[in-house]
């Protein structure tokens, strides 16, 4: 089953997310039993059918919440849910407000919004990232040194951070740091995920794995990555697509998997298949903590 079915399928959701559909409805329009559909389109994208047609109705209701005044039952409506308590049942789930709290709040989500999955999106589901994770324990802490930081994902100052740590490379070397760099982004333990804008601030850590001791260089810190389990995921392609893949793991994977977010901080690690920043080939593996 190639790529060009499971667009023309998403582009059938789409087009129907405010009319009566059923994954059966789905595998008829492409022609494709609904019991071969069903598995390749989730070995495929990492979700089911239906739980991409939920998300997606929730995420453009979400959407209308926030660009006008209208009733919230009309919207649930709309989105094919059969009462305005069921709508904010599901919806609560998800983006972890009532939908007239979300209403309040007025700030589009990052985590759990669900974008379409066409284009752009759906090409970088197939080449990009890796749709199952490996599981591994990380048993022995690992210690880094380099620069911290506040950014937001609005004003991403963490390339301006990765070329001054490079920029002072030698310096790194001379402390006994060097090879495999990462980057870290540091848990924000009083905020719920849900409450995650593009302005929300966050603290970044980006260094080399060094040695604890020895002379650390003016104006940079010691941090060392904590044991325990991690969920692992292998990012290919240039950094400016990393933003996507988080996307999945936050807005697919994490929605599906059993396991839990620890209170760890995730990371990226660029090893030796990291090739540069505009590599098609080069490799991230993505680490997020979970119990």
């Amino acid at each position: 089953m190639d790529l060009s079915l499971i667009e023309s399928a998403v582009q059938y959701i789409e087009t129907n997310l405010k009319q009566p559909l059923l994954a059966e409805d789905v595998s008829r329009s492409v022609h494709v039993s609904y019991y071969h559909f069903h598995r390749i389109f989730h070995a495929m994208t990492g979700e089911t059918i239906g739980d991409y047609i939920r998300r997606r109705r929730l995420t453009e209701a979400a959407l209308e919440l926030l660009a006008g005044q209208r009733p919230i039952l009309d919207i649930a409506l709309d989105y094919q849910f059969e009462s305005q308590e069921a709508f904010g049942r599901a919806f609560k789930k998800v983006f972890g407000f009532t939908p007239n709290g979300f209403r309040r709040k007025s700030a589009r989500p990052v985590v759990n919004e669900k974008g379409a999955l066409v284009g752009r999106r759906l090409q970088h589901r197939f080449d990009n990232i890796s749709i199952e994770p490996e599981l591994t324990e990380l048993t022995t802490a690992i210690s880094l040194v380099g620069l911290q930081g506040r950014t937001n994902l609005r004003d991403n100052r963490i390339p301006l951070m990765w070329s001054e740590l490079v920029r002072r490379r030698q310096e790194l070397t001379n402390a006994g740091a060097g090879g495999t760099a990462y980057g870290i982004c540091q848990a924000m333990d009083a905020m719920p995920v849900h409450d995650l804008t593009e302005d929300t601030e966050f603290t970044q850590f980006v260094g080399f794995e060094g040695a604890e001791c020895g002379d650390i260089p003016s104006g940079m810190l010691v941090y060392t990555i904590q044991c325990g389990k991690y969920a692992v995921f292998r990012h290919r392609g240039p950094t400016a697509l990393l933003r996507d893949s988080y996307e999945y793991i936050w807005g697919t994977w994490l929605y599906s998997t059993s396991y839990e977010l620890d209170n760890r901080d995730d990371f990226e690690m660029y090893g030796d298949d990291f090739r540069g920043t505009e590599n098609e080939e080069s490799v991230i593996w993505i680490y997020i903590p979970v119990r």
